[in-house]
């Protein structure tokens, strides 16, 4: 597992950090706070002509829908969400439909506008290193405004955060009877360019990261499904030389699992674990990147996901770290500088 003063964000396309993987939705200058197909979603594509063809159809949607969102409106937008985060948190149920009808209500912005500010509000969370609403799967481009009013959400509710330090540091334990979940890495993960400037006092990722026991049980996990996959091609010669090195040996090689291809090639992976979705970033320590260098051909980051849930996501990130992950500087060793002579 290592130490952590590097955050990590997926890119396999191995674009530098200053490309946007989230492209702006514009039209005429305007910017769109969905897609089309967002905004009209009971339409499989956009026919341009039928809907220039259709001025109630437009109205209906609202020219507001092309606009930025007033501070009235998201605010309506963000207590909603907040409602929603907080039943998550406390494992109750909710209706997402029905909160979305109440911001409609609130703000006369459309299912599809409303459903794509909510997942810029999970993006706004993301960027802060807190939790979100996993339905809602991240989107960047969101206002800066919108940034500040969840924050301002944040610091009235204390209790959200205390739910949220509670989830996050909670001991995890063994898990048993899995059902993988193999995914492709995210393709549209992106670091904000500026990222907002918080009063708050606790970095989610980081303390979910300094969880030794979900770490210690998510690479036990791993362990197995080596062990499990080896057997089932009929190595099992090599299943029993796969080793937890990071419990053997130490852990400060640079991976947690020595394993193998079912030809015999090693695999040397590096498990991080998280309770959160796909989405949620991870750290890196220097010496893991270090090692993901230097034995690229054999490195494996291997991202597991809902770790809680009854299917396990997993994702799988071979080679160079530098070269599948976008690499953001956290934290700095620090000497005094030498005065002037």
């Amino acid at each position: 597992m290592g130490n952590a003063p590097v955050r990590v964000s997926v890119n396999r396309n191995s674009q530098p950090s200053s490309s946007p993987y989230v492209r702006p939705l514009r039209s005429s200058g305007n910017i769109w706070e969905g897609s089309p197909a967002e905004m009209f979603p009971e339409r499989s594509t956009w026919d341009y002509a039928a809907h220039q063809a259709s001025p109630s159809r437009l109205q209906r949607c609202s020219l507001a829908a092309m606009t930025s969102w007033s501070d009235e409106e998201q605010t309506a937008v963000v207590e909603q969400y907040f409602v929603m985060l907080e039943q998550e948190l406390v494992h109750q149920p909710y209706t997402k439909t029905e909160h979305n009808r109440r911001v409609q209500q609130a703000t006369a912005r459309s299912r599809g506008s409303v459903e794509f500010k909510f997942s810029n509000i999970s993006a706004a969370l993301r960027d802060m290193h807190v939790p979100y609403i996993d339905g809602y799967k991240p989107r960047a481009n969101y206002q800066s405004s919108l940034a500040l009013v969840v924050e301002q959400f944040l610091q009235e509710r204390p209790h959200i955060l205390e739910l949220m330090r509670s989830e996050v540091a909670y001991p995890a334990g063994p898990r048993s009877d899995v059902e993988w979940r193999i995914v492709e890495p995210p393709e549209d993960s992106v670091f904000p360019r500026r990222r907002h400037a918080l009063t708050l006092h606790t970095d989610f990722v980081a303390l979910e990261a300094s969880n030794r026991t979900l770490g210690a049980y998510g690479e036990l996990l791993m362990l197995r499904r080596e062990q499990q996959a080896l057997r089932a091609v009929g190595r099992f010669d090599l299943a029993e030389r796969v080793e937890h090195v990071s419990q053997s040996r130490g852990d400060g090689l640079g991976y947690d699992i020595a394993s193998f291809t079912s030809s015999g090639v090693p695999r040397l992976i590096e498990v991080k674990t998280t309770r959160r979705a796909e989405h949620w970033p991870m750290f890196v320590s220097r010496n893991e990147v270090t090692v993901s260098r230097d034995n690229a051909e054999h490195f494996v980051l291997a991202r597991i996901f809902h770790f809680a849930r009854p299917r396990v996501g997993l994702y799988e990130l071979p080679g160079a770290i530098e070269d599948s992950c976008i690499l953001e500087p956290e934290t700095y060793r620090a000497l005094p500088r030498p005065s002037a002579a």
